[in-house]
């Protein structure tokens, strides 16, 4: 009795997958068809739906009538019907793909970070550099870290032998190297599509041979150079601007800073080697994050967040489009917040609960290479925190943790209430140990 309940079961459930399907034909097909292979179908259609509700069941006749309701569709369906495995997957993507949509629309965001604004806890793209002398990756360790972080290996060949000297040029915060030339880049796989933009860093060895190095548009080369050319500075306790202008006062001081024409150039000391690597570094991709759209619309954002924005009503920033930025929030509508000494205090006191990032730079935490927070981050700030400062009832205020290098609402000034986007929820990728929750 329970087999027979079982199959009896069975074969209903498989005659309504029958008739759902001979309905999706009907929908679907019904303006083309002719009339009478149209009839025939929802004749045959009918019969099978009767002969499954029947009580008691009859199997011979439901299967007799779902053969006279296939042999219809056969005929009508086009398409449709019979299932093929070609269109089973494709519905199943474009499934998957409207689930998907829906998800990135209202859920989550997945975003790249840009820059270096909030390392050490994001990262944008950084390089893992190597003494020129070092043995360059081969091609499975370069396949490798192109899996597992998106790696890209840069080890040009010097084309002669000399000292290598690099250009630089005198700024307000000091001497810093002269921004590459932009040149596209070579699209994905070197296919030429969906190309972008790369920089072309040119560097002099000896007297007046050239060499150039290569990297993508968003990557700062300073780091290469400073941990190449001056491990001296590269070495201490300090964020890599400090560091970097620790090494040009040093350079200056030796009168190893010297110009050419119009040219200013700073002699490293490093002889190159004509056919060995100049420089020898991988750069690795910015980490890929999931974003929480939900969560602001039932929630306040907190002090701490890791809080991803819109830029399209932020005039300092908007002038390049509506972007999605992240930073550290740090400020509520009216706190009033100012640096002193390196730590950020909010409403009169420390900012950051233990051990979070606002803390650890508050601590200036530099084993953790979080170097404290400055009061500005360019000359002409819209928001300096020199002295204390309450923001207004519909902005926020969000910092870099990189306070050195991240350019924020002391620059900007306030995120406004409509465009906070949500918290960072998942580091996605690359595989390393900061995979997965965000701080």
């Amino acid at each position: 009795m329970l087999l027979t309940w079982y199959g009896n079961r069975k074969l209903r459930k498989q005659a309504k997958n029958l008739l759902d399907l001979s309905s999706k034909v009907q929908s679907l097909r019904q303006d083309i068809l002719p009339p009478d292979d149209l009839a025939e179908q929802r004749s045959a259609h009918a019969g099978l739906d009767a002969a499954r509700k029947a009580k008691p069941l009859d199997p011979e006749a439901v299967n007799a009538a779902a053969q006279r309701l296939h042999n219809a569709m056969v005929r009508n369906g086009g398409k449709v019907y019979p299932v093929t495995v070609a269109s089973d997957w494709t519905e199943m993507f474009v499934l998957a793909a409207i689930v998907a949509g829906a998800i990135r629309s209202f859920f989550l965001q997945p975003f790249k970070i840009p820059t270096n604004s909030m390392w050490p806890t994001y990262h944008g793209m950084t390089a893992e550099v190597r003494a020129p002398s070092d043995p360059v990756p081969s091609a499975p360790e370069q396949a490798w870290g192109k899996l597992t972080q998106w790696t890209k290996t840069v080890a040009p060949l010097a084309p002669s032998s000399g000292e290598v000297l690099i250009p630089v040029q005198n700024t307000v915060v000091g001497y810093e190297p002269v921004p590459g030339q932009q040149v596209p880049d070579g699209g994905i796989l070197g296919t030429g599509v969906l190309r972008g933009i790369d920089r072309l860093h040119a560097v002099r060895i000896g007297d007046r041979g050239m060499a150039q190095i290569r990297t993508p548009d968003e990557f700062t080369i300073r780091s290469v150079y400073l941990r190449t050319f001056f491990p001296r500075e590269a070495a201490l306790p300090h964020a890599e601007a400090a560091r970097w202008q620790l090494a040009m006062r040093r350079a200056e001081a030796e009168g190893r800073i010297v110009q050419d024409g119009a040219q200013a150039f700073v002699r490293t000391g490093l002889q190159a080697k004509a056919g060995q690597p100049l420089v020898n570094f991988d750069i690795l991709t910015g980490d890929m994050l999931f974003v929480d759209k939900m969560r602001y619309h039932f929630v306040n954002p907190s002090v701490g967040d890791p809080f991803v924005f819109t830029t399209g009503n932020i005039p300092e920033l908007s002038r390049a489009g509506d972007q999605y930025y992240i930073k550290r929030l740090v400020g509520l509508p009216g706190d009033t917040l100012r640096v002193a000494d390196g730590r950020l205090e909010r409403n009169g006191k420390p900012a950051g609960e233990p051990g979070t990032p606002i803390d650890l730079n508050s601590r200036q935490a530099a084993d953790l290479n979080y170097f404290g927070y400055l009061p500005r981050c360019t000359g002409s700030d819209a928001m300096p925190l020199d002295t204390p400062r309450t923001l207004s009832d519909q902005g926020y205020y969000a910092m870099g943790d990189n306070s050195s290098n991240s350019y924020d609402s002391r620059g900007w000034g306030e995120v406004p209430r409509r465009d906070a986007v949500g918290p960072a929820l998942f580091i996605l990728y690359p595989f390393t140990h900061r995979w997965g929750l965000a701080r």
